[in-house]
């Protein structure tokens, strides 16, 4: 007969595996759910915290590559991840000074639109003229989701816009790998 403790201990492990595949499992399918989804994205007055007023509404977060296939076999590593962020070309008409002029936030909401998933403020530990501003975009409350944004300040396209780039990952953590060797 075997001790009590050693019963435990394997009953305790059964249910830690039990679990682990659980969640690898709810991983694929949390993963596969939010593909296709839009975010609607804005620039706010005020902090992540506390946002204020919308100065810029935005183009909704879209899967990228734009007019990838939507079905179809996934192709290289497992565990790979679905990257949401703006249209191609997607420009603001707002200048460095304008986006530094107040404390501003870039927020990007759930596909609803009602509750901030990931958000930054825009700011930058040093700046000169005419540089280009990469801020990081924290995820909020139990979000799974962070990103970067990039704003292009430095008007090289002689137009009088500032180019946006956002890019969104859902941190979910990828399914365990199949443990069958090849054959």
């Amino acid at each position: 007969m075997a001790p009590a403790t050693s019963v435990r201990s394997r009953v305790a492990r059964l249910g830690m595996l039990g679990l682990a595949g659980g969640l690898a499992f709810a991983g694929t399918s949390a993963l596969a759910a939010h593909e296709n989804l839009e975010f609607p994205a804005a620039i706010h007055a005020g902090t992540c915290e506390a946002p204020g007023d919308v100065v810029l509404q935005l183009d909704n977060l879209v899967r990228l590559p734009q007019g990838a296939p939507m079905d179809g076999e996934r192709a290289g590593a497992p565990g790979s991840q679905v990257v949401h962020g703006l249209p191609d070309d997607t420009g603001i008409d707002l200048t460095a000074d304008d986006l530094f002029g107040a404390e501003h936030i870039l927020a990007v909401f759930d596909a609803e639109g009602a509750t901030i998933v990931a958000c930054g403020p825009i700011g930058a530990y040093t700046y000169e003229q005419g540089q280009d501003i990469a801020i990081g975009l924290r995820s909020q409350g139990d979000s799974p989701y962070s990103g970067v944004a990039l704003f292009d300040v430095d008007d090289d396209d002689d137009d009088s816009e500032t180019d946006l780039e956002i890019y969104l990952v859902n941190n979910t953590p990828a399914p365990a790998p199949d443990a069958t060797p090849a054959p």
